[in-house]
């Protein structure tokens, strides 16, 4: 019955033209290669299936391809599971199938010489993850490390034809390999041409037409993006371009862009040809480089991650543009994993990590970097979303030169590009910049060499963060940011011998912000910080002036440090909520306890506390409890001196 079925199914491989007639013919072959008793007949099914016109003469290649990797892969794992159910002594005398390693041995002579070498790797890489996917050990040890070799083998000669040709392998070898990749042992691991099989790699997701292609899909979704009821823009589910979108999500290449990735990365760390690396980074910045064109000429590109709602309709927000930002989180997620693995690489080979590649050694060539990648107009905010994730993205990546730039060259690029943005953090669509550009000057001011530029620029900095506390920077941010500039303008900074009153001024400044606070608790509306708890009550305005104040206390000088402690200890007591008090209180004690003052202010502060008054100013100076109690159970006695 078999061999009938057989000859029917070769004569109509050769004549069969509609899509459905096809489908059905790699169905029944999945079903006819178990069944098979002759082994002769299960190598002829293998090589006509690899050569049948019906099959390989179409524009879908790619798609035929990886339907034959999934024939010989559930073949193999139906094959695995009879041979592994319980029968009876009637079914065993009725079925004369051929042995898994039999059957397997038959498969791979199919394979010859009248088909490609790539469409070999489908063949043997859909056995070897049937009988070994899953924990599955469906071959034997030798057998299986035959399988193994015959891969390896297969995939490198369809890498070296491919070189020789000049010509692209299919993606379907990608996808196929990255099936099978975790199932080979360590030694055929390394056996893979890496230098041949990463330019693949990053060809086959980024640039084939049947991967993102560039980018190219983001610019054909603009015409579909029309202005819709409310004036708001409009992208139906049902548009052409949503449709292809659709496509492109559920395509192989894109659902296994994290495989890809990773043996991407895994090619980085082992390839051998160090030029093919810098291929990598010119490969993937043409392609960044594309993709941003494609986006800005998508209206969706004006519009802000925080508007959405204000200016895309409900379908547009429940449907298209979910998908399209999957894609694109994918698209990022498989960048960031090939460039982690080149940095690794850098990092760690002294044949590509030369000093060269170290760009902070080199001020001149680092200034340069710089104003390559600066916005093109630093001193105003953008107004286009495009334009300030640059000024974002430039904002992070300058803030690590600030130490190695010249202090003229700090000012025209760091300062420059942060100043448009430090009053202005009340916009929501401006706030991860708006703590970029604070992160900026912060780092400049703590540079050594830029103590003058602290002496020009940090008036106006201390008026800009007290005018977006609390609206804006949450108390941690604002207590960072008094604590950091108390230590800059602290002796021993040089800044300090020419202006030693400055750290002095910005805590008086503090001190009285604090006498006008808000009592209230602040309720910060934004996202939590990484790294935080919602344990403790939120603070007032107050309290979290007085806590920055109590941050600042160990870069205090130490001449002054006798005025500063009775000051803190004053306004500690102005806080009138118990609980904040309690904080305020805990975090003097630890700021005394945990090391932080230094073996000199230390001895100032024991002295203060247990001899000049300081515990009764601290203990007894600030509010009571309703029963009449005083704070002096904030501390536990064992923690008392």
């Amino acid at each position: 019955m078999s061999d009938r079925s057989l000859a029917t199914l070769l004569r109509t491989l050769q004549t069969a033209s509609q899509r459905e007639e096809i489908s059905r013919l790699l169905t029944s072959a999945t079903t006819l290669l178990t069944l098979l008793t002759n082994p002769l007949n299960v190598s002829l099914l293998t090589s006509q299936l690899l050569t049948a016109p019906a099959i390989w003469k179409r524009t879908e290649n790619s798609q035929s391809a990886i339907r034959v990797f999934a024939i010989f892969n559930i073949a193999s794992i139906d094959l695995l599971q009879r041979s592994n159910a319980p029968q009876t002594p009637e079914q065993s005398q009725l079925e004369h199938c051929l042995s898994i390693e039999d059957w397997t041995v038959a498969v791979i002579k199919g394979a010859d010489e009248r088909s490609p070498r790539s469409r070999h790797v489908l063949v043997l890489s859909g056995l070897l993850l049937g009988f070994e996917g899953q924990q599955r050990q469906g071959l034997s040890l030798a057998l299986r490390k035959r399988l193994e070799s015959a891969v390896v083998t297969a995939i490198n000669l369809t890498l070296q034809d491919a070189h020789q040709a000049n010509t692209a392998i299919d993606q379907s070898v990608i996808i196929a390999l990255c099936q099978v990749v975790d199932l080979l042992g360590p030694a055929e691991r390394m056996r893979l041409n890496y230098d041949l099989l990463l330019p693949a790699l990053i060809w086959a997701p980024f640039f084939s037409s049947e991967g993102l292609y560039k980018g190219y899909f983001l610019s054909a979704i603009d015409p579909d993006v029309v202005e819709g009821t409310g004036k708001k823009f409009d992208w139906s589910s049902k548009s052409t371009s949503y449709a292809q979108l659709q496509k492109l999500a559920t395509s192989p290449l894109i659902t296994s862009l994290g495989p890809l990735s990773r043996l991407a990365a895994t090619s980085i760390e082992n390839i051998r040809v160090i030029k093919s690396l810098t291929g990598v980074l010119q490969d993937l910045f043409e392609f960044s480089r594309s993709l941003c064109l494609q986006w800005r000429h998508n209206k969706l590109c004006e519009i802000d991650m925080t508007e959405e709602t204000a200016f895309l309709t409900e379908e547009t927000l429940r449907t298209p543009t979910p998908l399209l930002w999957r894609v694109l989180r994918s698209t990022m997620f498989a960048i960031v994993i090939i460039l982690r693995s080149y940095i690794g690489r850098v990092l760690s080979d002294s044949g590509v990590g030369r000093k060269e590649d170290i760009l902070a050694q080199y001020p001149i060539q680092a200034e340069a970097f710089l104003r390559d990648i600066q916005p093109s107009d630093p001193d105003k905010v953008p107004q286009h979303p495009l334009d300030r994730c640059h000024g974002l993205f430039f904002l992070n990546v300058a803030e690590h030169f600030a130490i190695v730039l010249e202090p003229w060259a700090n000012e025209e690029l760091l300062i420059a590009a942060a100043r448009p943005y430090l009053g202005i953090g009340g916009d929501q669509r401006l706030l991860e910049i708006f703590e970029a550009a604070h992160s900026a000057i912060l780092a400049v001011f703590a540079a050594p060499q830029n103590s003058d530029l602290i002496a020009r620029h940090i008036y106006f900095y201390v008026d800009a963060l007290f005018q977006v506390f609390p609206s804006v920077i949450s108390p941690r941010q604002f207590r960072i940011a008094i604590r950091t500039l108390a230590r800059l303008t602290s002796p021993p900074a040089y800044i300090s011998i020419s202006q030693p009153l400055l750290s002095s001024t910005i805590l008086e400044l503090v001190c009285s912000r604090s006498e006008s606070a808000s009592v209230a608790p602040l309720v910060y509306t934004l996202a939590p910080e990484q790294g935080t708890t919602n344990s403790v009550a939120p603070l007032s305005e107050q309290a979290t002036l007085v806590m920055a104040l109590i941050d600042s206390l160990p870069f205090v000088p130490t001449n002054v440090l006798d005025f500063w402690l009775p000051r803190v200890a004053e306004v500690l007591n102005n806080v009138q909520q118990l609980e904040m008090f309690y904080e305020c209180q805990k975090q003097l004690w630890d700021i005394f306890t945990n090391g932080q003052m230094g073996a000199e202010k230390a001895a100032l502060c024991h002295a203060w506390w247990s001899t000049n008054g300081g515990k009764e100013m601290v203990f007894y100076g600030g509010p009571t409890a309703d029963n009449g109690s005083d704070v002096n159970s904030a501390l536990q006695e064992s923690s008392k001196l």
